[in-house]
């Protein structure tokens, strides 16, 4: 039923075009696969300049591009672990051309020491600044937080959520323990801008009752905006063993021109395909304020594939720490922990 939705619409979008457009535009029809080899790679984000939408490649590994402008365009392909491709084609009115594109993947040989950086290393950077190797590392991160922000836009969905909060009441020697499903929508308005990552929550009555602290977490979609980006330095960190898996550790904190509450921490990569796997933050830069109720927040994400190599966050474990008091023993802090049960497109799976 929705195939049949989608032809109708394409088909009413083509009446409604002027028959002089529909003659001069011309068609790309292209396969992406891996160099040398023929296989074809699924998923890879492809886009065309001037004329077309970035969009993914369907299982086969094959895209195709309507009402492309004659002249020559330029198409841009990128997929994770693979070094990225531009490459122009010379277009005629009412043509269809075919392409096949091959993507090389990618070698960075990191050395076996902790810093690459030179400086406070971020994507306004130059290359020769912050090194080649770790500007390749970066352009796998970003990478990444694209293929799931192009996911969000094209192929929006929701995911169902399994939310457990704790809470330690010292007076009465106990730990209060809530569970709740919530859903979670893959557009969000929020972007990220330094001094906006903390709000407030109120609860009204019960154990959890009050106004709490909250922090917006920067997602997987923020790696790739510029604003979190050069707000932040990074740095390879080395190889760190996580769950029992060897990953490339990417360590990153606030530039020091940042000085209000913000997030400092590490990205780990899967070291042969360069997906992400797992991401640990720290609430850093505390107010005075803060700093009187807690000494801290430590926060995982773990991602999952939604689709071959587009991930989504899939668990989330947060542990609050109270406010230090030499005169008194160590309090338990209060934790949330977060884990995604279904995934429900809203429009159709790719």
């Amino acid at each position: 039923m929705t195939g049949a939705v989608h032809r109708a619409a394409a088909v009413a979008a083509a009446l409604a075009m002027p028959a002089g457009l529909l003659a001069q535009s011309a068609t790309i029809a292209g396969r992406v696969a891996v160099k040398g080899a023929q296989m074809a790679l699924t998923y890879t984000v492809v886009s065309a300049s001037p004329g077309g939408d970035e969009q993914f490649t369907n299982g086969e590994g094959r895209f195709l591009i309507h009402n492309v402008p004659p002249g020559r365009v330029t198409l841009r392909v990128r997929h994770i672990g693979y070094a990225a491709l531009d490459t122009t084609v010379d277009v005629a009115a009412g043509d269809t051309v075919r392409v096949v594109l091959e993507m090389s993947l990618i070698t960075i040989e990191l050395p076996a020491v902790h810093s690459l950086a030179k400086a406070c290393a971020h994507p306004g950077g130059s290359d020769a600044q912050i090194g080649a190797n770790l500007s390749l590392l970066f352009e796998q991160i970003k990478e990444n937080a694209e293929r799931n922000r192009l996911l969000s836009r094209s192929y929006p969905f929701e995911l169902s959520i399994e939310r457990k909060i704790t809470k330690p009441e010292p007076l009465l020697e106990a730990r209060f323990v809530a569970f709740d499903t919530i859903t979670r929508s893959s557009d969000r308005d929020w972007r990220y801008a330094p001094g906006r990552m903390l709000g407030t929550r109120e609860y009204d009555g019960g154990v959890f009752g009050g106004k709490w602290w909250t922090i917006t977490l920067p997602e997987l979609a923020d790696f790739a905006d510029e604003r979190f980006l050069v707000n932040h330095c990074f740095d390879y960190a080395g190889l760190d063993v996580i769950d029992g898996d060897t990953l490339l550790r990417i360590d990153f904190r606030p530039a020091p021109a940042v000085r209000t509450p913000d997030v400092a921490g590490a990205v780990f990569l899967d070291p042969s395909t360069y997906q992400l796997r797992t991401t640990e933050l720290a609430l850093v830069n505390l107010t005075k304020q803060l700093r009187a109720q807690v000494s801290g927040q430590s926060i995982r994400e773990d991602f999952t594939e939604i689709i071959p190599g587009v991930p989504v966050l899939d668990v989330v474990s947060s542990v609050v720490f109270p406010k230090e008091d030499p005169k008194a023993p160590a309090g338990e802090p209060a934790t949330e922990n977060q884990r995604t049960l279904a995934v429900r497109f809203l429009k159709g799976k790719p």
